[in-house]
């Protein structure tokens, strides 16, 4: 019987990385397949979970959510390197989709756990950044690290895309000192245009079209502001446009530098070495679509499978998927939907789990009937 890679991303709301990974892996085992896994993270949720996986100690921080409510959340660490996932302090699903406002939404909560690693003794942080609710351009979260945020009045300014419309000057802090920032990312959107951060991920977080220009135009204002001062160029770098933005604040005023998530954590876990003598690679999330082919889990681990395993190939499974020719061409050769009936994104998502399992079993059994 053929071995199978199995590596699973996050379906957003729904089903871990390691759960979605460890289903399909029993389905796969249960048809009589080898099966290996490995536990996929791109930045995005289960980032800190496949860390934990990997040996990670605990710890759990005070912070605040993306609407500055009170939360714990998760700060993950292998020896000295701190892993923090921003899905779990400024995640779009810690708030209900009624209030999904990038307006009002900030990013001060992850600033608060950057800030608890590098008082605690971290020499790097691997900061992933998938999975936000917000577009604040990164402001909350360097407010959040001492830097000082104003208006033209001298008044704060940082919170939201509220805080970024009368963004006027930035006044930095040096707070990261010997730590090195690493943001993992899904994504290479720059931070403007018409795939920046606003009119892409501006709408997916509760944006109207008047919120997607007011949005441009802090975004804007903050790059030029940027550039002036740091003489970094935001505007159109690939992966400014991260979680709102917070790629290239990372980038220009912590020092950071982006690496795409899913590499990232393909070489903590030895991918390569693991994905030898496999002949498929099992790969998925929630939704693939479009913008999957900008860089995310699925279609990063599909390319790595394929240079390892050229004759391979590469399944994908999702509870909807959309732009197939696209993300065929990226490299993914056959497409497995979960759903088994029409039925609401509520409902798919609270049943996910089990039509995840029935549907790589049903995969589990076709291939297995494979000469």
């Amino acid at each position: 019987m053929a071995k199978v890679l199995v590596s699973m991303n996050a379906f957003k709301g729904s089903i871990s990385t390691k759960a979605a990974t460890d289903a399909v892996a029993l389905a796969f085992e249960g048809a009589g397949f080898q099966v290996e896994k490995v536990y996929l993270a791109d930045g995005g949720d289960g980032t800190t979970d496949v860390a934990a996986a990997l040996g990670g100690r605990v710890e759990f921080v005070s912070t605040f959510d993306p609407l500055m409510h009170p939360i714990e959340a998760p700060v993950v660490w292998l020896g000295q390197t701190a892993v923090i996932e921003m899905a779990r302090a400024s995640g779009w699903a810690l708030i209900t989709a009624e209030e999904r406002n990038p307006m009002l939404t900030t990013t001060w909560g992850t600033g608060l756990l950057v800030k608890h690693a590098v008082e605690h003794g971290a020499d790097r942080i691997i900061l992933g950044v998938g999975g936000s609710a917000t577009v604040d351009g990164g402001l909350g979260m360097l407010a959040a690290l001492g830097f000082s945020i104003t208006d033209e009045a001298g008044n704060a300014s940082w919170r939201g895309g509220e805080g970024l419309s009368r963004l006027a000057r930035v006044v930095a802090s040096s707070p990261m000192k010997q730590t090195r920032l690493v943001v993992a990312s899904d994504v290479t959107n720059p931070l403007l245009g018409l795939t920046g951060a606003a009119p892409v991920f501006g709408p997916q977080k509760g944006a109207t079209p008047d919120m997607v220009t007011l949005l441009e135009k802090g975004l804007e204002r903050l790059a030029d502001i940027t550039l002036q001062m740091r003489g970094v160029r935001l505007h159109d770098m690939p992966g400014a446009g991260a979680a709102g933005g917070v790629g290239g604040a990372a980038v220009a005023w912590l020092g950071g530098h982006l690496e795409p998530g899913a590499e990232l954590f393909m070489d903590l876990e030895n991918f390569d070495a693991r994905a030898v003598g496999c002949t498929v690679l099992v790969t998925g999330e929630g939704s693939i679509d479009a913008q999957t082919v900008y860089g995310k889990a699925p279609v990063r681990v599909a390319q790595r499978f394929r240079k390892v395993s050229p004759e391979g190939l590469t399944v994908a499974i999702a509870g909807a998927v959309r732009d197939r020719a696209q993300v065929r061409e990226a490299g993914i050769d056959v497409f497995v939907t979960t759903l088994d009936r029409p039925m609401s994104e509520r409902e798919a998502m609270e049943n996910g789990l089990a039509l995840l399992t029935q549907a790589a079993a049903e995969l589990a059994h076709l291939l297995s009937l494979k000469p």
